[in-house]
């Protein structure tokens, strides 16, 4: 395939994702889409793509790519050891690989989730309005040593207009090295006794070793007497509460109906912050009126 990458390695939890599945909710088929949006939007607008265009999403470490045309590419969100074959590159700036070049994405260094953007954007098959994996809705969950990804007609440099331009890391990273998450109060907060609703805006919580796309669950245990509710709708970013005390804040690939509490609602700004925090990081709440 011509136009194409190969994944030579495939690295941890690597998956194509998009801006996501909306609409979907009333079918049961979660949203999925980029854990961190805001890393997805600055990706597809360094290379010139339209913004739901898919890109490769990698956790902790990412793969290895083979190039099979010419190809520029950007790589965003969390700051990643990068080499394209012995050139080491930076975070959010526009490159060209050569037909049969290899990047080899390593270890992220700061931050949890990176991004990979290449001109033109994944052609994976989409279903229902969306290229994000997501099993059953794909056939794959993961990318896989070995399978070669169609990407589309490079546009980049083809027109003049504004051009994005970061400079520095830090500018672009500075959402996801704060702690402190912004949220709404959600349908069952005022059943928290007045006490426990001073302690989660006074306290610091841990991210347990249970964090993926799915959910996030905290390490501390906040005692209650909350009764469980009737199934209600969930969205990602909605904070429960379960009858154990364990706080639950729902991602992009969650369940979109729940019976636990739903204390608070994350903003989309404190998601993206979220989906760049790992486990043994520390993160707040910052209750927003």
């Amino acid at each position: 395939m011509q136009n194409s990458i190969t994944i030579q390695h495939a690295g941890f939890y690597t998956t194509i994702q998009d801006k996501g599945r909306s609409g979907f909710a009333h079918l049961g088929v979660p949203e999925s889409g980029t854990m961190d949006k805001k890393a997805l939007q600055l990706a597809n607008a360094l290379i010139n793509n339209l913004d739901d265009t898919a890109v490769i999403e990698y956790t902790l470490v990412g793969p290895t790519i083979h190039f099979n045309c010419d190809r520029h590419f950007v790589i965003t969100g969390g700051i990643t050891d990068a080499n394209l074959d012995t050139q080491k590159l930076k975070n959010n700036k526009v490159y060209l690989a050569r037909k049969g070049q290899l990047l080899k994405l390593s270890r992220v260094i700061e931050g949890c989730r990176g991004y990979l953007s290449v001109a033109g954007g994944i052609l994976s098959k989409s279903v229902l309005d969306s290229r994000s994996m997501y099993v059953p809705i794909t056939q794959d969950d993961i990318l896989k040593n070995g399978m070669t990804l169609p990407i589309g007609t490079s546009t980049y440099g083809s027109t003049k207009g504004a051009r994005i331009k970061i400079d520095t890391i830090t500018e672009a990273t500075a959402y996801f090295t704060k702690q402190e998450l912004s949220v709404f109060k959600g349908p069952e907060y005022h059943l928290l006794e007045s006490i426990q609703q001073e302690h989660f805006k006074e306290a610091t919580y841990t991210i347990s070793k249970l964090w993926n796309r799915m959910a996030v669950q905290l390490e501390e245990i906040i005692i209650h007497t909350i009764p469980s509710i009737q199934t209600g709708a969930v969205l990602p970013g909605t904070v429960q509460l379960t009858p154990a005390g364990r706080i639950i804040i729902l991602m992009r690939d969650c369940q979109t109906t729940g019976g636990y509490p739903r204390i608070f609602q994350l903003s989309e700004k404190a998601i993206n912050l979220l989906a760049q925090k790992k486990q043994g990081d520390s993160v707040s709440f910052l209750l927003t009126d």
